[in-house]
């Protein structure tokens, strides 16, 4: 079953300017529910193993294990002792793109048409010591990309840290959580050192699931739940940077900004990942479970300083990122919806290059969506989405103000499909309502169809990140002739994909995928932010395949 729509939504530019005022008297609604809340079961636990290469056996310390061990695990094979926890796994993914349409790398790549074809491979070992309401954890993982195009940025899709991160160090921690701290009914955990993070819904801040590599951060975590009422989580961390990167020498010309040649990755060259130690990312949310009934809702503030650093110039994002968001949980016989609110604000700079243009920011995003669950055989449920992000009047003016909204550390995939070599779209000026219809033929397979129109929030922008200017990774732009603009429209195409997952066991699971997006005006006419003149994405509708395996002991 797939689902065409060819209707346009506008989004006006008062419904966003009015968005602010919409938080503060939602904030304040939430904050009322809080004192009523009624207390909930949580969910401590599920039957499956999880669909995300996520290693099974990184419990909830305050909710206990989330996933049954699998039916080949090494604690049990080992032996192990009941205060060591050790979990491996191998997730390997062919990736087939044609005729691509995305942002160009930097030169001499001139354009993003063509195709290309690799294996991922992610690796992952956890190790976890448990003593008393202290534990030691680490998680070492391996990512690289086999058989891809040459890294000589000659090709449309080079590897890039998305893609290859080898041999490093993902998670390195010692916590400490008590269940019931002081016998106020409350848990506790305090957590330092690099670790990952999913906060919220994860369209801002997330460990993502399909792309080969992850994001991840130093510093401390505190999370207080009251179970099945509310949660608080706080942090205050340095990114961590993924090595060897694409990094652009900055105006200064600091040699030490010079990023290595793309064929380190494709090589497999391991340099060791690094925290971004002139760069803070700290915030909060607070979430709270049945605010009004069985809707859930949630409001965070995200800060993000950022400054240039040996091995990474930047753009100078200093943001301030408030969140919120109210939901229902999807149930059978029943609607759910998510209504979810992002802003943005701040300076930034036009480019990584030249820090004399430095850019008010204002940007805004929203996510809506309704579904129901069918009480029927094979579990079907439909349901529509809508996502709006916002874009600049026009990417090359560096004097006017930037609103071009940033997803910070977030995980495309959730939304916008896979984001491995396609990765095509994210929550950077797009205006796209879609469907979804998900069943499961069996108890042991789950399919998913969606279908998404994408047009340009702003037809002005340029697409295909939140830096695609002409000078820091070079997107597409509205088309030009001579010095003159082209009605390239902002009509992006439409995007079908269809995706399938057998669980052989606990431990063993096959997935299989195909995107397919019919080109638009504006992605058969656009052309390079590098060189205005030459078009991008010339040739054909993309087409993406992958099958993959997934393996955990």
């Amino acid at each position: 079953m797939m689902i065409y729509m060819t209707v346009k939504l506008n989004i006006s530019g008062g419904m966003a300017n009015h968005t602010h005022t919409l938080i503060i008297a939602i904030g304040l609604l939430l904050a009322q529910g809080f004192s009523g809340a009624q207390a909930a079961e949580p969910e401590k636990s599920y039957s499956k193993a999880p669909v995300a290469s996520y290693n099974y056996a990184m419990d909830d310390a305050l909710l206990g294990n989330s996933y049954e061990k699998p039916t080949w695990n090494l604690h049990d094979t080992l032996h192990l002792p009941d205060w060591l926890t050790v979990g491996l796994e191998n997730r390997t993914r062919y990736e087939s793109l044609s005729d691509t349409f995305k942002a160009s790398q930097a030169a001499p790549a001139s354009k993003a048409g063509g195709g290309d074809q690799q294996i991922a491979l992610q690796t992952d070992l956890w190790i976890q010591a448990k003593l008393g309401k202290f534990r030691f954890a680490t998680e070492f993982m391996d990512a690289r990309a086999l058989s891809s195009d040459s890294g000589t940025n000659n090709t449309p899709n080079p590897p890039n840290n998305t893609m290859v991160d080898t041999l490093d160090f993902t998670q390195i921690y010692a916590s400490w959580a008590d269940q019931n701290t002081l016998l106020s009914g409350l848990g506790v955990e305090i957590k330092a050192g690099r670790q990952t993070m999913d906060l919220g819904s994860r369209r801002l801040v997330a460990r993502p699931v399909f792309r080969n590599t992850v994001n991840n951060f130093t510093g401390l975590r505190i999370r207080v739940l009251d179970y099945g009422r509310w949660q608080l989580n706080a942090f205050g961390t340095m990114p961590v940077l993924r090595f060897p990167n694409y990094s652009k020498t900055p105006s200064n010309g600091d040699s030490n900004l010079v990023a290595p040649n793309a064929n380190l990755l494709v090589n497999g060259d391991q340099q060791w990942d690094q925290e971004d130690t002139h760069t803070w990312f700290s915030g909060g949310i607070l979430e709270g479970y049945d605010v009004v009934k069985n809707v859930n809702a949630e409001l965070a503030l995200y800060s993000l300083n950022e400054s240039d650093s040996n091995n990474n110039a930047t753009r100078n994002r200093q943001y301030l990122t408030p969140n919120i968001r109210f939901y229902s949980k999807p149930s059978k016989g029943r609607f759910d919806f998510v209504a979810e609110g992002m802003g943005q604000f701040g300076t930034v700079q036009a480019n990584t290059s030249d820090n004399s243009h430095q850019q008010n920011h204002q940007a805004w995003s929203n996510h809506l969506e309704t579904g129901y669950s069918f009480d029927l055989p094979m579990s079907p449920r439909f349901l529509v989405e809508y996502d709006w992000a916002s874009g600049s009047k026009n990417y090359a003016n560096a004097a006017g103000t930037d609103g071009r909204f940033d997803p910070l550390y977030a995980a495309s995939d959730l939304d916008f499909g896979s984001s491995g070599i396609y990765s095509a779209f994210q929550r950077s000026n797009i205006n796209s309502p879609g469907a979804r219809f998900n069943f499961s033929p069996r108890k042991d397979v789950m399919v998913s169809l969606q279908q998404r129109a994408i047009w340009l929030a702003s037809a002005g922008d340029c697409w295909g990140g939140t830096s695609c200017s002409t000078s820091s990774a070079p997107g597409a732009a509205p088309g030009l002739v001579g010095n003159s603009k082209a009605t390239s429209g902002d009509y992006v195409g439409d995007q079908i994909g269809a995706s399938s997952r057998y669980n052989f066991n606990s431990s063993l699971n096959f997935e299989a995928g195909w995107f397919h997006l019919f080109k638009g005006q504006f992605a058969t006419t656009a052309v390079s932010t590098a060189t205005t003149t030459q078009t991008t994405t010339s040739g054909g509708d993309t087409n993406y395949f992958y099958v993959q395996s997934q393996v955990r002991f």
